[in-house]
């Protein structure tokens, strides 16, 4: 059974959000309390900080260790650096006591700024009022990890509805007339008609002697023009076949009605017409008679 590709984008897109939120924004996008303590150089005798200027944005992401407010300041000392009473806390200038708690993971943002001594320090105001209660919030709040959460739910959702649409569109379809799906899901082209092939030749039709022509239609001196003949003159039948000693077999009667005996061509059967001119230029169709077949004679009579 084929996957469906609307369902494999949703899962590509679910898993990109859950990479995001457990592993690129963690450990990418922000940094702990003890990865930021550590990178501060005083050995000019000015803190100062290897990985950041003045100006640049700080994220770090932590877990509260302890919480104290005092002086109507509220510090916070973060697990990674907060287990020793030397290590230095968060300070903000406001009571965070009823918002946040020890063991709540906190995404802390301030930006690097130089005080009067020379000093990197978090904010300007961070040796004296400390930083606002807007530079602190609670895991999944940033924008990043919006759009982490909105990449994992989106994905989620496309899941479902391609797996709803593939289990109904499979179940209201037989079998016998799904169309077969190809590797991404979607349904294949029908085959495509093969091109049409040249007809067999066609054995030309046999020789007919002269005067005769063969055909398969039925008889209709209708549909085959007819020319007029011009009125032959009348000559007695002896002084006929005197000036036409190769035709035998037809005479003259008092009604000037004319006879011809025909011998059927090679490959005529009985049935089949034949387009026959007469002596005088006449042309008729003829019908081969019952019986006769190649090779046999009949007589015909025509009236002039």
């Amino acid at each position: 059974m084929r996957i469906p590709i609307i369902v494999v984008i949703g899962v590509v897109l679910a898993i990109v959000g859950v990479i995001g939120l457990t592993v690129i924004f963690p450990n990418f996008m922000v940094i702990n309390g003890q990865d930021f303590v550590n990178q501060i150089d005083t050995s000019s005798g000015l803190e100062k900080y290897q990985d950041y200027e003045v100006g640049d944005t700080v994220t770090i992401l932590d877990t509260i260790a302890r919480m104290e407010f005092s002086d109507g300041q509220t510090q916070i000392w973060l697990d990674t650096i907060g287990k020793s009473p030397s290590d230095p806390p968060f300070r903000f200038g406001s009571n965070l006591m009823r918002d946040y708690g020890v063991g709540n993971q906190v995404i802390i943002i301030f930006e690097v700024v130089k005080d009067s001594n020379g000093h990197y320090t978090p904010d300007a105001n961070y040796q004296e009022n400390g930083l606002s209660s807007d530079a602190i919030s609670s895991r999944y709040s940033t924008v990043n990890e919006y759009i982490f959460i909105a990449l994992l739910f989106a994905g989620l959702g496309i899941m479902v509805y391609g797996g709803y649409s593939s289990f109904k569109g499979g179940s209201s379809l037989s079998p016998t007339v799904m169309a077969p799906d190809d590797d991404w899901g979607f349904p294949q082209a029908p085959p495509m008609a093969p091109a049409p092939t040249a007809p067999p030749p066609v054995a030309p039709a046999p020789l007919q002697p002269m005067g005769f022509q063969a055909s398969n239609d039925p008889p209709s001196t209708a549909a085959i023009p007819q020319p007029a003949p011009a009125a032959p003159p009348v000559t007695p039948p002896s002084e006929y076949s005197q000036l036409n000693p190769d035709v035998t077999g037809m005479s003259f009667s008092s009604t000037q009605a004319a006879s011809m005996t025909i011998t059927v061509p090679p490959g005529v059967v009985s049935g089949q017409v034949l387009t026959v001119t007469m002596p005088n230029g006449q042309v008729v169709n003829v019908a081969v008679p019952p019986g006769c077949s190649s090779g046999s004679q009949f007589t015909i009579t025509v009236k002039q």
